[in-house]
């Protein structure tokens, strides 16, 4: 197999990986906060954001139980931690 043949292989396995589900969990889209939205916020698990040295806007991403007890998940705009120390 002569290396033409070779990289066309390789690329057309990661073209049919890429709708595979062992890929689905980078796909998914983490919902968007928008101003108005009703939010169903029981308990917070965890809030993951960067941590960039200057001050900025930051996506961050929250992780919740609604009311029912579902998982949830929610990204939404926040200052970062170094505008604190400022």
């Amino acid at each position: 197999m002569n290396t033409q043949n070779l990289s066309i292989a390789v690329l057309l396995v990661v073209i049919a990986l890429s709708g595979s589900p062992l890929l689905a969990k980078e796909q998914t889209q983490v919902p968007a906060y928008e101003y108005g939205m009703p939010l169903d916020i029981a308990k917070v698990i965890r809030i993951e954001a960067p941590t960039p040295p200057m001050c900025e806007v930051v996506q961050a991403k929250m992780t919740y139980l609604n009311t029912q007890g579902a998982k949830k998940h929610l990204s939404f705009l926040q200052l970062a931690e170094a505008c604190s120390r400022q």
